[in-house]
């Protein structure tokens, strides 16, 4: 498990090279450092739970279905659905 960490840290500090600039954020380098944190945080989750739901099942298949209701899972209380708060004018 640990022999991800270096391919994890390296994809985040290109994803973060190439993203944080494109996305127009404002730069210091405690947003960056922040941003590259949480980039690396999830990468690290998806990668140990992909690991962990293979290690679980029995083969490929069951695998894939068990990671896609989790991602749906993560997608649900990621904030995309809730609603935002109502103003009052």
């Amino acid at each position: 498990m640990a022999i991800e960490i270096p391919y994890i840290l390296v994809q985040s500090i290109l994803y973060v090279a190439i993203t944080y600039p494109m996305i127009g954020f404002h730069w210091s380098v405690q947003k960056v450092f922040w941003y590259f944190y949480t980039t690396f945080c999830t990468f690290l989750y998806f990668v140990y739970l992909g690991m962990m739901v293979m290690s679980m099942s029995s083969n490929l298949d069951i695998a894939s279905v068990l990671s896609t209701a989790v991602y749906t899972i993560f997608n649900l209380f990621s904030g995309f659905l809730m609603p935002g708060p109502v103003s009052l004018l």
